[in-house]
């Protein structure tokens, strides 16, 4: 029988992250759904049945963070930290880079992105680990990106395509120090998703977009520091 977890979500308040939130909680678990803009994400929530609650958190502020940290503890333990939030402040279009002018993006929109894709996820485990409930199975997923898969590697955006490959290589060296713990760290490409940063072109609802995610969560399989897409395992 699937156990109710109390799961924590960053960018819960649109795309990827709330449909992730609805589909959780619908099937019975409790989510903790985090946004920057609270007042948003509180509008949202008659759409979703099932347990939710609201917290406002900024993941590239460290105190904020820490207020959030807080206000989790007292709920007790979390089963699942999931690092949704995330975004894009490369210049120019996708793959607008070319032998003339290869690095696109300026230095400070590469660094950008770099601190909300991946060092956001990095100061929420390094305050948010205390909270899991390493006595049974706890689940870190990472929401990355084919355009961060060495494998798939293509022109273009590169502050979301280093914040996404590096956010791989989080996972990675979080699963070898998690080796033999019943702590599980993935990564997972949710696909081309419609959602503000896919845009209204993409193949893939939101809901289609979680289903991996919610297979790790609800089915646990043995898995751990992979980088997938739905239930099929990629190359970094």
């Amino acid at each position: 029988m699937q156990r109710k977890k109390t799961i924590l979500i960053t960018g819960a308040g649109r795309g990827i992250g709330f449909a992730l939130s609805k589909v959780l909680a619908e099937s019975g678990h409790k989510i903790i759904m985090t946004a920057r803009d609270i007042t948003k994400l509180e509008k949202r929530l008659p759409e979703i049945s099932g347990e939710v609650i609201p917290l406002k958190m900024d993941v590239t502020n460290i105190d904020d963070i820490k207020r959030a940290v807080e206000e989790v503890k007292k709920m007790g333990h979390l089963n699942v930290i999931i690092n949704n939030a995330g975004g894009r402040f490369d210049s120019g279009d996708w793959h607008e880079a070319n032998l003339e002018n290869p690095c696109i993006s300026e230095p400070d929109e590469v660094l950008k992105t770099i601190d909300l894709n991946l060092m956001g996820p990095y100061r929420v485990i390094k305050y948010f680990y205390p909270l899991l409930d390493k006595e049974n199975r706890a689940d870190i997923i990472n929401i990355s990106s084919g355009m961060g898969g060495i494998a798939e590697m293509g022109p273009g955006s590169p502050g979301y395509r280093l914040s996404k490959a590096g956010l791989n290589a989080l996972t990675s060296t979080l699963s070898a120090t998690f080796e033999g713990t019943k702590v599980y760290v993935n990564s997972f490409c949710p696909g081309w998703v419609r959602t503000d940063l896919g845009g209204m072109e993409a193949t893939l609802t939101p809901e289609e977009g979680v289903k991996g995610m919610v297979w790790m969560i609800n089915d646990e399989p043995d898995i751990r520091g992979k980088f997938l897409r739905g239930q099929k395992i990629l190359n970094f």
